[in-house]
């Protein structure tokens, strides 16, 4: 008997067929298909997934790679996807918006754009394609649903999915149920550090002297150099600052990864002051904030078309996600800081803080606006800022009611232009320092190019910290030779990203001459013959170094190249055999090509890391009114 899909519907009878990537589907598919000549895509972001259909339809249909026309949709619509969250949040101008992933628009927490992207693909596939043959489009559930809605009701194209079965039959009572059970944890996991704190720190921060207030990240790989913490991203911002006349206190942002009470114990009874934030909260701020944080996120009431494509139930689902979540009680508590900082004897005169644009960035410039409008907000950007990380860039005139810093310090020239050129008031942007690569410096003081036994070459793969795009990397890195072929791979993980992350995604299966290291990344790349990225700022420094360069452009998210701006200066692949080739030109060409380009990447170094002078500090303490005068 006919399965109720095959009697009302058969896919043999459609041009283009898009189905969910289910492997029920998948088996129907390929039954279906047997024998017909197909074309098949994929609009994903899960390589595992992928893989399997890879695997399922390997000897049937014909694989279309659809990586170039994501990126160039994704280019396109760069622009307009900046002025439409903007519109939106103008128009809201909530801290509940402005906090919310999709309005943040950074590529690691929110996916609607990469999606809406997909969407693009899908819709440019259908409307375009005459064959030979059908076409298939394999899409993730999302990204079907919104297929789906933004299709012409026409015989050429046809959804096709099979249903999961729900295990709460309303919605409505799972969601409660699992709003509720996250609200519980962060109640029990904040109160904890709250007793930590006072039991750790008896005495919270208080001076009668003005003060600046250094916020600082405390991380897996930083917790480890005690009250120098602060130094693997600011370097020695804080002796200099206390130099010039300021009294610095510290206030370390411990990671939910951190162990909380292990992180603080070695900055008690330390040089310089510590400012803890759970030691300026209470109960009652923990359950006021989680209380908050119970209101579903504001939203249009109608959520308009974005490039004439309705992509309102991705946004939907995304704030949905984000709401059952502890992220917004997270974001929220850092304005119950920000308000117990005002209620205290205490001049804060500057809040210094590591600048990326991210939620809870916005939530303490929100409150700051209200609770100590007599200070000065500077956010020091110290990495990269591609193009397509989209949180670090601005529609036209979208300082006016966003949350921003008063003053925005780079680590460099190059980035400096890039933010002038793209949304940022000129004003607002200062030429800092390479404040965390002092040691960058250094090395490279001593050595002129970088020197590699020629008789065992070594190819070191750098990751970042999306898990999407150092899977695709990691798994292309481990089919990059034969084991015979004499070339050793090194795998240098971002901190944030350990291996046992992407290890979960791919299974173990590095081969013997791929091996992981966790040595400093500059002394890898002096004995590296090339260095193949894709999103790590590593680029840079390896560049600052001499060392060539292969930029792999990833098929499963955004291309977060951060030199996006200057690709004359990389190679780059698209693929296993793209990259495969591009690694042996480069181990056989290595010395003439780095002796055409050198004198170019020494250019682009000095100008993305700019020096750290006393004008690289200065340019932190301009104070506040000379910035509202601007």
């Amino acid at each position: 008997m006919l399965s109720l899909i095959e009697r009302f519907w058969n896919p043999l009878n459609t041009a283009v067929t898009v189905l969910l990537a289910e492997s029920a589907n998948l088996g129907r598919i390929s039954e279906w298909l047997s024998g017909e000549p197909f074309t098949w895509v994929y609009l994903g972001k899960d390589i595992t997934d992928f893989q399997r259909i890879r695997c399922v339809l390997a000897d049937q249909g014909t694989y279309l790679d659809t990586t170039l026309q994501f990126h160039q949709a994704s280019e396109s619509l760069r622009q307009p996807y900046l002025e439409y969250l903007y519109d939106i949040g103008r128009s809201l101008n909530a801290l509940s918006w402005w906090i919310n992933p999709t309005s943040g628009r950074s590529g690691y927490t929110s996916k609607t754009f990469q999606q809406t992207c997909l969407l693009r693909v899908g819709l440019d596939l259908v409307e375009n394609w005459d064959g030979p043959g059908r076409l298939v489009i394999i899409a993730d559930e999302l990204v079907c649903r919104t297929l789906d809605q933004n299709l012409p009701k026409t015989p050429k194209s046809r959804i096709w999915r099979t249903r999961r079965i729900r295990i709460f039959p309303f919605p409505v009572f799972r969601d409660i149920f699992v709003l509720l059970a996250h609200r519980a944890y962060f109640i029990l996991r904040e109160t904890q550090r709250v007793l930590h704190s006072r039991r750790l720190v008896p005495h919270p921060f208080v001076s009668n002297e003005p003060t600046t207030l250094l916020i600082c990240w405390m991380t897996q790989s930083n917790m480890g150099e005690g009250e120098n913490f602060h130094k693997s991203f600011f370097g020695d911002l804080a002796t200099h600052l206390g130099a010039l006349g300021n009294q610095v206190a510290i206030v370390p942002f411990v990671l939910r990864d951190v162990p909380y009470k292990d992180s603080i114990v070695p900055l008690q009874d330390k040089s310089l002051p510590l400012a803890l934030m759970h030691r300026h909260l209470n109960f009652f701020d923990v359950i006021s904030t989680a209380i908050r944080s119970c209101s579903k996120p504001i939203r249009p009431h109608s959520i308009p078309l974005f490039s004439g494509m309705t992509i309102e139930t991705l946004i939907k689902e995304e704030l949905n996600k984000y709401w059952l979540t502890n992220w917004a009680a997270d974001t929220l508590l850092i304005t119950a800081v920000i308000r117990r900082w005002a209620c205290l004897d205490l001049t804060i005169t500057r809040i210094i803080y590591i600048y990326e644009n991210q939620p809870w960035e916005r939530a303490l410039c929100w409150e700051a606006r209200r609770s100590l409008p007599e200070t000065a907000l500077v956010g020091y950007q110290h990495a990269r800022a591609p193009r397509l990380a989209l949180n670090f860039y601005l529609a036209p005139g979208g300082e006016c009611k966003a949350p921003l810093p008063d003053l925005v310090v780079t680590v460099g020239e190059h980035t400096a232009k890039l933010f002038k050129a793209d949304g940022y008031d000129a004003d607002r942007v200062r030429v800092g320092g390479a404040l965390p690569y002092l040691d960058l410096f250094e090395i490279r003081s001593q050595v002129g190019r970088s020197t590699v036994p020629q008789h065992s070459p070594m190819v070191l793969v750098a990751t970042s910290n999306g898990l999407e795009e150092a899977t695709e990397l990691v798994d292309l890195a481990s089919h990059l030779f034969d084991q015979d072929e004499g070339v050793e791979v090194v795998l240098k993980c971002h901190p944030l990203m350990s291996y046992q992350q992407i290890e979960s995604v791919l299974g173990p299966q590095l081969p013997d001459y791929v091996r992981l290291s966790d040595r400093p990344i500059t002394e890898l790349m002096l004995q590296s013959s090339v260095l193949v990225y894709s999103g790590s700022t590593a680029a840079i420094q390896a560049l600052a170094l001499g060392v060539p360069l292969i930029h792999l452009r990833t098929q499963f998210d955004l291309d977060l190249d951060p030199l996006d701006a200057v690709p004359h200066l990389r190679m780059e692949a698209v693929g296993l055999e793209s990259l495969q080739e591009k690694v042996r030109w480069l181990l056989d060409h290595r010395d003439e090509y780095i002796a055409q380009h050198k004198e170019e990447w020494d250019r682009f170094a000095d100008e993305f890391y700019g020096p750290v002078t006393e004008d690289a500090y200065r340019a932190f303490l301009e104070p506040k009114e000379s910035l509202a005068a601007s």
